[in-house]
C-alpha cells in the first residue's frame, strides 16, 4: 500500500491483493465516495474523505484478502467436516452403512 500522488489516493499492488478482494471491499464501501480504478500492476483507490477513508477501505481489502486466503487454504478440511456432519445427520455411520437398515434387519 503506497500513497498515490493525489490527496486521499492509495495504490494497492496486484501482486498482494487479488481483484476479488478489491471488488468485495468496493461493494462494502458502495455509496461512501470511494472509487477504485485498475492501474498498471494493481489498483488505485481514491476517497472523498481523504487518506482516512482510503485507509479504511484498504483495511477492508486486507480483511477480504485474508478471508479469501483462509478459505482457499482450509477448503478441504471444511468440506470434510461438512460432509461428516451431513452424513451423521442423515443417519449414516463412518462405515457408510445406514443405521436405519441395521435396525430394520435386526427387527426382521
Amino acid at each position: 500500500m503506497k500513497p498515490a500522488k493525489k490527496a486521499g489516493g492509495i495504490f494497492l499492488s496486484g501482486e498482494i491483493y487479488c481483484a476479488e478482494a478489491v471488488n468485495l471491499a468496493a461493494s462494502v464501501f458502495e455509496g461512501r465516495g470511494v472509487r477504485v480504478a485498475k492501474a498498471a500492476g494493481g489498483f488505485c483507490v481514491e476517497a472523498d474523505g481523504g487518506e482516512g477513508a482510503a485507509g479504511e477501505f484498504c483495511n477492508e481489502v486486507l480483511n477480504q484478502q485474508c478471508r479469501i486466503d483462509l478459505s482457499r487454504r482450509n477448503f478441504k478440511i471444511a468440506s470434510i467436516i461438512a460432509t461428516k456432519a451431513l452424513l451423521s445427520a442423515a443417519g449414516v455411520d463412518q462405515s457408510g452403512a445406514a443405521k436405519a437398515k441395521k435396525k430394520a434387519a435386526g427387527r426382521g
